[in-house]
């Protein structure tokens, strides 16, 4: 079994960011984590994009935390392609840990 990691650190910017994965091959996308690395208080929602702007995943508001494993019901999701992962709505801006894991 092959595990694809995608991680990222990012600032967000009148409370908005986003970033593109590379190339996934094919899998189950298994664990999505978005972490606010300065303020445990911080507010945030999260989407995640097909590259072609079809939106599959879009987590409400989140307070400092959002770490889906499955236990939602949205996971484990077949991906292929790159995807676009966006913060929105953050308030105040913070600095974000962002963590995709794809199990090939």
């Amino acid at each position: 079994m092959n595990i694809y990691r995608y991680e990222s650190n990012m600032t967000t910017v009148s409370g908005a960011v986003s970033t593109t994965t590379l190339d996934i091959r094919g899998g189950l996308l298994r664990q999505v984590l978005v972490r606010a690395l300065t303020a445990t208080t911080t507010v945030f929602r999260v989407s995640l994009a097909e590259s072609g702007g079809i939106n599959v995943l879009d987590y409400g508001y989140h307070t400092g935390e959002l770490n889906d494993t499955g236990n939602a019901g949205a996971l484990p999701l077949p991906v292929y392609g790159r995807y676009n992962l966006s913060i929105a709505n953050a308030s105040p801006n913070d600095t974000f840990n962002l963590r995709l894991l794809v199990q090939e």
